[in-house]
Formats: C-alpha cells, sequence, structure tokens
C-alpha cells in the first residue's frame, strides 16, 4: 500500500471517485459533499464548487461523457446534470426542493447517496435512495422527464453505495452490515456477506466484524468495500465465498504490506489500470495490482 499517492487538508474527505474521462490519466473525485476537483498525484484542480454557487450538494456522480456528469446532490435530495464545458447545472430527477417516496416523471426521493450509468444500457441510471431504504432506476428519455421506478426496498437495511459487474447483469450494493448482489435480468436479491443472521433473507456468508460497510469496487473475482469505521478494506472473494481484510484496523496513513498499511475512515474506492485508490481521510492511497493479486493468493 502506498499511501502517498495524494495528501489532502485532514478536514477534507472523499466521497466518489472516478478516471476523469476529460483528462486522461486523471481521477476526478468529489469531496466534503460540496465540490468537484481533479488529481494527477501530484496537483489538484478545482473543477466546480457547487456548494459556493448555489448551495448544491454533491456525493455520488457517474460521468456520461466527457464533458457531462450526472451527480446525487444529497442534501437537495434529487440528481442533477453539471456540463464541464458550459458551466451549467440542470435538474435531472427528483424534486429538489422537496423530498419523499414516490415514482414516476414527478418521482421523489430522500437523501440519495450513489448513482450509477448502466454499463450496456446508458439511458438507465440505478440510485440510492438513502433514508428511503431504496434502490431506485432512472430511465432517461428525450422526450420527456426521466422515469423513476423502485427495484429494491428494504427497511432494515442501511444501503449505501453500488457498482455494477462488467457483464452488466448484476448490482453489487452495500449497506452498513453486508452486501447485497441484485439481479437485473430475474428483479431478485440475495445478500453476498452479513454481519448476522438476524436478517430474514439467508446469506451466503457471515462475518460478525463487519463494522460499517461503504465505498465498493470491483477486482476480478474479488469485492473490495471501505470498512470506515473498521479502518480496512474487506475484500469478498466470489469463487471461495470467503472474507478478508487489507490493513491493521488502526486510523492512519502508513505504507506497507496488507498486515501493516495504515489507511483514515476509507470512504470510497476506485479500480484503475489494475490498481485499486482509496479515498479516505486527508488523502487518497493506491494499493498496486501486483500486491492485491500477492495479498490474495496468499490469503485465499
Amino acid at each position: 500500500m502506498n499511501s502517498n499517492f495524494l495528501k489532502l487538508p485532514s478536514s477534507m474527505y472523499i466521497n466518489h471517485m472516478e478516471s476523469d474521462r476529460l483528462s486522461n490519466g486523471e481521477i476526478l473525485f468529489s469531496a466534503n459533499f460540496i465540490a468537484l476537483h481533479t488529481t494527477d498525484g501530484n496537483n489538484i484542480s478545482d473543477v466546480f464548487d457547487l456548494w459556493a454557487v448555489d448551495r448544491i450538494s454533491i456525493t455520488g456522480f457517474t460521468q456520461t461523457s466527457e464533458y457531462d456528469i450526472v451527480f446525487v446532490g444529497q442534501y437537495n435530495h434529487c440528481l442533477r446534470i453539471y456540463n464541464r464545458l458550459q458551466g451549467t447545472v440542470n435538474k435531472f430527477a427528483g424534486n429538489c426542493n422537496g423530498w419523499g417516496f414516490r415514482d414516476g416523471t414527478d418521482a421523489l426521493l430522500y437523501w440519495p447517496t450513489s448513482v450509477v450509468q448502466d454499463n450496456q444500457i446508458p439511458y438507465l441510471f440505478y440510485v440510492i435512495d438513502y433514508f428511503n431504504a431504496a434502490l431506485r432506476m432512472v430511465t432517461k428519455s428525450y422526450r420527456h422527464a426521466p422515469l423513476v421506478t423502485t427495484l429494491l426496498t428494504c427497511y432494515y437495511k442501511s444501503y449505501r453505495h453500488l457498482t455494477q459487474d462488467p457483464s452488466g447483469r448484476y448490482l453489487y450494493i452495500t449497506y452498513a452490515k453486508g452486501l447485497e448482489r441484485y439481479d437485473l435480468t430475474t428483479n431478485t436479491s440475495i445478500d453476498i456477506v452479513s454481519r448476522s443472521a438476524r436478517h430474514p433473507n439467508d446469506a451466503l456468508m457471515y462475518d460478525g466484524a463487519i463494522v460499517d460497510l461503504g465505498g465498493i469496487t470491483l477486482y476480478r473475482d474479488w469485492v473490495l468495500i471501505a470498512d470506515s469505521r473498521r479502518y480496512v478494506l474487506f475484500v469478498v472473494d466470489l469463487t471461495t465465498n470467503t472474507t478478508s481484510t487489507i490493513c491493521t484496523g488502526v486510523s492512519g496513513h502508513r505504507s506497507g504490506n496488507s498486515s501493516n498499511c495504515q489507511i483514515n475512515l476509507p470512504t470510497s474506492l476506485l479500480e484503475l489500470n489494475g490498481d485499486i485508490y482509496v479515498g479516505e481521510k486527508g488523502g487518497i492511497s493506491v494499493l498496486r495490482g501486483t500486491c492485491i493479486y500477492r495479498i490474495n493468493y496468499h490469503l485465499f
């Protein structure tokens, strides 16, 4: 683990990261729920401070082109589109002045946290609606307002973040105490791992050490999840149905192998060119792909 990819002020949290489609080789990230930045690991460039302009919040986002970014306005309970070329912000879905739970073209959301664009059908988007404990789908239309449809609700789970597998069939969804997989072809879901067996749905495996799962990414046959309050990366092997962790579980910033590295409140993850970038409080760390291979080779 190299914890020196990017150092940030200790008060800064990384909410979400993606490879910057406009600037090759750079990482686009949202921070402290209010602004977009991009970095090459050495320098940081401000993309847009949404809070300063119009008190607009930003948590998760997805780039639909080099210039267009669909983002979640958590505090505003809606999705918006930001155009980097024109510097414009427009509503995409939800009511930015109200909250609730309603499907349709006049939909209501309540504290959405994360959004991804379908990697096979680009006019579909999937949203985690946190306070409604729901997975919701947004269908973009060029003639009508986007249509919001609820795919999944579960009142006892605090859904956090999601990602889609390369085939496009599955959505992997984190909740505070576990990992769920939603099948888009059958509209069914299963719990991959859970902290306890108290929920009605049986999980494939249990891990009582889970504390607070959040940011997620896929790497080969593994799911990597940020367990922020345990200060580790939680690893789920989908082939062997086993779990493990990376780093010590002690907060801090320290380079080292999987046993002695330290991270501080990890919140977001990004797989880029075989490496795993970890957004945390006060910086971005990177776990090189060759290290991941060795780590999992020895653990599993």
